[in-house]
């Protein structure tokens, strides 16, 4: 069972020295073996004896003294039995600096204490580390907290009770923490604050253990005897009576062995404890080391759990992060262009993809384009005011003799100009939908291995956007050629087939409304005989310009018609198809002319993305080292 305990300890070394410890713990998303390796609590109110425990347990006198708090910070003890040599100290924020003498241990927690204590705090939550390296130690992990009080004193903020209560408990509620409940017994044990806070955090008892103070020192005719036989104030697992050592023997620098052999003798003489077993440092000390065990065999699991799952979860990470860039120019430049081509390819496929791709481009051509063209104004072209208006403007002095065919182009044209507006627009709205496909794609996990470096995904965003500029202002006009094609030329077949649709009734052409033009005319003066005069003229004139109007209307939905078919075409060949096949193509030929450095620049690293590789090498280190040292264990028993 001491390699279990041993085992333990050599996995919170491996934490203390690769930074998994009770304070980062809570602090990080890293995978904590810390959270899951029992430990030691020691509680219990201000000068109730718990350094002078811990002291015992180490057999060397190394805490700090005095009236008041005189633990301000946790303290993480960490006991390592090694075989002979000189016993020394360790402390996380010193690592590698050996302390022998212990007089310096104690100055230097009192200096460490108060680098961390400004601003006026009186405590602090984050811990000191120490590692007691000795041959008299047993293997064991004790933490000692702040000691807990009822009232502020003089001089302490008012805060001072909340803040070690809460610290004490955030300690202690975790369900690998075995509770070391120190009470003095020269004091009301039914009021023990170590006693209420372990029945608060452990009600079943089943992670705590009773330490009785001051035993010596107790009114004359009172003894604690009920107590540690558990009689009264009962723990599941009980009481172990203790003797500190006095002021005076510390003053008097007595050895620590002396104090333990003047213990058993006040235990063996004073009748009141005589025959008690479960008194004395010793007896202490065993009972701890046996929980500990206990704790131990029972997180078995759940340590290899936690490291096996911990490793896969590292490695995974950090084959997302990537590994370090690499250093020659070649492997740099390759790099590059891998990546070039994971985005290429990721781009393809999120646009030949549904939402937020294709879906998005075809939703532009099927219901936008064609809202945007059926809300043109086109009405006020054809009004018969304006026709009117025309169409005397369009023959001047000479008025046409039979049809206003200079009439007609410019109504035509009118509604010609108008269909370059939405057009032009189409182009742009699947334009931003590449652009933001770009965002899109470096946001998607496939990507990952690009948006570690910064500059580059700068850079990829900054030439795809250039690209798709290009392209743009390329289909772009080539929309706006095609628009002008139709004004260019006018299709006179179109107005013959007018004819003789009139005098065949054979399928006719539509206006922009959907209605055939003969329903268009035959309800109006135009279909009177010759001999209407008078205001029958002005009604003619007016048929006449009705259906001048049907017809501009049933062109200009031709080719609206024909535009919708054909502007999609020309905007997915000259844009779509241009942004999946030369998206990068321009960055790619610049990337193979560049220097080292330039490309260094470019595969530079986030500060952020460096640290959190680090922090993954480091736990991931840790975890199999972890590994290795529990298998070997294990493996022996």
């Amino acid at each position: 069972m001491d390699n279990l305990r041993g085992l333990v300890n050599k996995l919170q070394q491996v934490c203390t020295l690769l930074g998994d410890n009770a304070a980062t713990a809570k602090d990080t998303d890293l995978p904590s073996l810390w959270d899951v390796l029992p430990s030691i609590v020691v509680i219990g109110g201000q000068s109730s004896g718990k350094s002078s425990v811990l002291e015992s347990v180490v057999g060397r006198d190394f805490l700090p003294r005095g009236a008041g708090i005189c633990t301000r910070r946790p303290l993480v003890l960490q006991l390592v039995q090694m075989e002979g040599g000189r016993e020394y100290g360790e402390f996380l924020h010193k690592m590698g600096e050996k302390f022998f003498d212990f007089d310096l241990i104690r100055d230097e927690i009192d200096a460490e204490t108060s680098r961390s204590l400004k601003g006026g705090a009186m405590v602090s939550p984050v811990p000191i580390q120490l590692t007691i390296y000795s041959p008299s130690v047993p293997n064991l992990t004790m933490v000692d907290m702040p000691g807990l009080t009822k009232i502020a004193t003089e001089g302490q903020s008012q805060s001072i009770v909340k803040d070690i209560e809460e610290m004490a408990r955030a300690y202690v509620k975790g369900e690998n923490a075995i509770i070391l409940a120190v009470t003095p017994a020269n004091a009301d044990m039914a009021t023990s604050d170590a006693i209420r806070m372990a029945r608060e955090v452990d009600p079943a008892g089943e992670r705590t253990i009773g330490v009785l103070t001051k035993l010596d020192i107790m009114d004359r005719g009172t003894h604690a005897r009920d107590v540690l036989e558990g009689r009264a104030v009962q723990l599941k697992h009980g009481w172990i009576g203790v003797v500190n050592r006095a002021q005076e023997d510390i003053n008097d620098k007595v050895s620590m062995q002396e104090c333990r052999d003047r213990e058993m003798r006040f235990f063996q003489t004073t009748a009141e404890y005589k025959g008690l077993r479960n008194v004395g440092m010793q007896s202490l000390t065993s009972k701890l080391c046996h929980k500990l065990e206990e704790a131990i065999v029972r997180q078995i699991p759940k340590i290899q759990s936690t490291i096996s799952t911990g490793i896969h979860d590292m490695q995974r990470e950090l084959k997302t992060l990537g590994p370090l860039t690499a250093n020659n120019r070649g492997a740099m430049v390759h790099e590059i262009l891998s990546m070039c081509r994971e985005f290429d390819a990721a781009y393809s496929r999120m646009l030949d993809g549904g939402k937020g791709g294709g879906e998005s481009i075809l939703d532009v051509f099927e219901v936008k384009l064609t809202r945007d063209i059926r809300e043109l104004p086109f009405k006020e072209i054809y009004s018969l005011k304006n026709i009117d208006k025309v169409i005397n403007e369009a023959d001047g002095y000479q008025p046409h003799l039979i049809a206003p065919e200079m009439g007609y182009r410019r109504l035509i044209e009118a509604g010609l100009k108008l269909l370059m507006a939405p057009s032009v627009t189409c182009v742009e709205e699947v334009h931003l939908i590449l652009q933001r496909l770009v965002k899109q794609v470096l946001d998607e996990k496939e990507c990952e291995c690009i948006t570690r470096y910064s500059l580059l995904t700068s850079e990829i965003m900054s030439q795809s956007h250039l690209a798709l500029e290009r392209v743009r202002d390329e289909a772009k006009e080539m929309v706006v050629t095609m628009v002008d094609m139709e004004a260019s030329y006018l299709t006179a077949e179109f107005f013959r087939e007018i004819l003789r649709a009139d005098t065949s009734h054979a399928d006719q052409p539509r206006t922009l409304s959907g209605k055939k033009i003969s329903d268009h005319s035959a309800t109006h003066p135009s279909s009177m005989g010759a001999g209407a005069t008078g205001g029958d003229g002005l009604m003619a004139d007016e048929a006449h310009l009705r259906q001048v109007a049907s017809h501009v209307s049933a062109y200009l939905s031709v080719v609206c018609n024909q535009l919708k078919a054909t502007i999609p075409k020309a905007i997915v060949h000259c844009l779509v198809l241009e942004a999946k096949r030369s998206l990068l193509d321009k960055f790619v030929e610049n990337v193979a002319g560049k220097d080292s450095e330039s490309l260094r620049r470019l595969l530079g690293e986030s500060e952020d993305i460096m640290n959190r590789r680090d922090q993954c090498t480091k736990r991931l280190e840790l975890l199999q080292q972890a590994y290795r040292e529990i298998t070997g264990v294990l493996g022996t028993r």
